[in-house]
């Protein structure tokens, strides 16, 4: 899962880039103890929740891609 983050914030289109890459930067901050379990869960659940995911996603593998990892992220932790 972290690896498909990692493809996809170098290799993705731009929006699906900046989110894998805060969805990294989350799971950071979560091993350094930056933020808390709860706090976590909620910004991951956010990143794959957004109504502006759904207006910039022009490519739905991708999306669904993107948003599965970030579930499967938030729910590991």
């Amino acid at each position: 899962m972290q690896d498909q983050l990692r493809e996809l914030a170098h290799s993705g289109p731009p929006w699906a880039q900046r989110r894998a890459q805060q969805a990294l930067a989350f799971m950071d901050a979560l091993a350094r103890q930056d933020i808390t379990e709860s706090e976590y869960q909620e910004l991951m659940q956010d990143l794959a929740r957004s109504d502006t995911l759904n207006a910039e996603a022009d490519d739905a593998d991708i999306k669904n891609l993107l948003v599965s990892c970030i579930m499967i992220g938030a729910k590991l932790a």
